[in-house]
């Protein structure tokens, strides 16, 4: 059952490094800058913004830069690698055997 679950979690951390990865290689390697209107509760990009320097939304209300944090991905990753390796561990050591 371990080792079933060994593979399972290794194609998560597949999908999840292919995600953070894919994000990057199509916007060129460099971060995107999203710009978020509390009113609409939506995310820009500087892109469909016409102006960013006015500051507003589509519909006219004020945006704000919206501060990077960590994303959940990378949460995910760290779990998935942790797990990977306290379960090759324990099945290299022979605490577990199937």
């Amino acid at each position: 059952m371990l080792i079933g679950a060994t593979v399972l979690c290794f194609l998560v951390l597949l999908v999840l490094v292919a995600d953070r990865l894919g994000a990057s290689v199509w916007h060129g390697g460099a971060q995107r800058t999203f710009y978020r209107c509390e009113r609409c509760d939506l995310r820009y990009p500087r892109s469909d913004l016409g102006d960013p320097a006015m500051r507003v939304c589509p519909a006219g209300h004020p945006v704000a830069l919206e501060e990077p944090g960590t994303a959940a991905g990378m949460v995910g990753i760290f779990a998935c690698l942790g797990f990977l390796t306290v379960a090759i561990a324990l099945v290299a050591t022979g605490w577990v055997t199937h």
